[in-house]
């Protein structure tokens, strides 16, 4: 008799727990939202565990690069040289000026305007030249390439009466002043060309030495513009 009691009460114990179990076994199955929550905390901890065993981190931000400037430019010409002309000391330069620039995401081409004077010179003769400065992209900076002439000029005081020799830089072709009845010859030369407005478009034939002297019976002052070719 005690033992069916016993197996009585027992049963009554398990349905109690069942009876009180089963709508918490139900709620957590069917509730759509904490299932959800379950399954991101799941996730999220197999990520976490993820990222620590590989190493993974937030990529570091990248800092942004400065376009180099005009006074950059100057500062980073001196000890550079093109034909005709070696960038020596800052204050030669009286006037620079950037006039146009070409970009890419590794390369910047800056044309710069130049008015100079040599450090060194007795007659105040200013030159004028147009370069081309070219930076590549490096790892965290812009570096400069190269520098590359795209004209040089000056100008001189012609005489009358009086062959004036010229020498023009390495590799360069000379354009003659316009503006001015000039005639031009050259040791590799057995005749004289003339040049001026009432000639019209000149070109010199390339030579390592000129002369030139006015047409006019008055002193002139010519501007002669030099040229880089490809020989």
């Amino acid at each position: 008799m005690k033992k069916i009691l016993l197996l009585i009460f027992v049963s009554i114990v398990i349905l109690i727990v069942l009876i009180f179990s089963i709508p918490v076994l139900r709620k957590l199955v069917f509730n759509r939202e904490l299932r959800n929550v379950g399954i991101s905390l799941v996730q999220q901890g197999s990520s976490n565990e993820q990222g620590l065993s590989t190493g993974e981190r937030y990529p570091p931000s990248s800092k942004a690069k400065t376009e180099p400037g005009i006074d950059r430019i100057k500062t980073e010409l001196i000890g550079q040289q093109i034909p005709g002309w070696r960038f020596d000391r800052i204050s030669e330069f009286k006037q620079a000026a950037i006039s146009s620039i070409a970009r890419t995401d590794q390369r910047i081409d800056y044309q710069v305007d130049l008015h100079m004077l040599p450090y060194d010179t007795k007659e105040e003769t200013y030159y004028d030249a147009q370069i081309i400065v070219t930076y590549e992209s490096g790892d965290d900076d812009w570096y400069l390439d190269k520098i590359e002439l795209v004209s040089l000029s000056y100008e001189i005081l012609i005489p009358p009466g009086r062959w004036i020799p010229i020498t023009p830089p390495l590799d360069c072709s000379l354009q003659p002043d316009p503006e001015h009845k000039l005639a031009w010859t050259s040791k590799t030369w057995d005749y004289e060309i003339l040049s001026g407005p009432d000639i019209g478009e000149v070109n010199l034939p390339l030579a390592d030495n000129y002369e030139v002297k006015t047409r006019s019976k008055q002193s002139v002052r010519a501007r002669l513009t030099f040229q880089p070719v490809m020989r």
